[in-house]
């Protein structure tokens, strides 16, 4: 499963200057539009945290892991390009402040369990792909999308080795590494129409 981190950058500054519902409202309305771009393309929203989302593509067994990441790609490509192209030229007419978005992506099995009580709970993904994931978005500057090492061998040259990579993880005297890249989203853009729907119509066939 491909597991997707999006989020607004420099959200909780933003917060500290203006007012609770109109943060609110603006949060409510980019995540929502994000949430739409993400079930479009086939994928299933898991969690929304204030100004993040958290998403995952190719939970479906049918699905392939390139068909997976190339969904969540593409996902992350229309979000970033959607809320620049459009919805920042839009608040600007009236006012308000571009908002500025990042991603973390990777691909791997994931756990789900509901934690919590009988009358508090909630499913929690669990797994070291949505573990990273939310790590690559750390690393990701505004306009910037971050990708595990095994998201990345899908997507061929459109990616580049991330200049903070590999991250070292060491366990009774035993040392790791896992890198990470950068995509070149960008790249995708010009494509969008045509590839999401190319991507909507293999999805369709297997029955999604």
């Amino acid at each position: 499963m491909a597991s997707v981190f999006i989020d607004l950058r420099e959200f909780t500054a933003r917060s500290f200057w203006d007012e609770p519902a109109e943060v609110a409202n603006l949060a409510d309305a980019v995540l929502s539009g994000v949430a739409m771009i993400v079930e479009e393309m086939g994928g299933w929203v898991v969690g929304l945290r204030g100004d993040g989302l958290y998403a995952m593509f190719g939970i479906d067994p049918f699905i392939s892991e390139q068909i997976a990441v190339l969904t969540a790609a593409t996902a992350c490509a229309r979000a970033l390009s959607e809320v620049r192209e459009n919805l920042n030229p839009w608040l600007e007419l009236r006012g308000i402040e571009r908002v500025r978005v990042r991603a973390g992506a990777d691909f791997g099995t994931v756990a789900f369990i509901r934690s919590g009580t009988v009358h508090a709970s909630e499913v929690n993904p669990v797994g070291f792909s949505a573990n990273f994931a939310s790590k690559c978005e750390k690393y990701a500057l505004a306009w910037e999308v971050v990708v595990g090492d095994r998201f990345a061998r899908s997507l061929g040259d459109a990616v580049e080795h991330h200049a903070e990579s590999p991250k070292y993880y060491t366990r009774h005297g035993e040392t790791k590494y896992y890198h990470f890249h950068d995509f070149a989203w960008r790249r995708l853009v010009p494509a969008l129409p045509g590839f999401a729907e190319d991507i909507r119509a293999v999805l369709s066939d297997a029955g999604r």
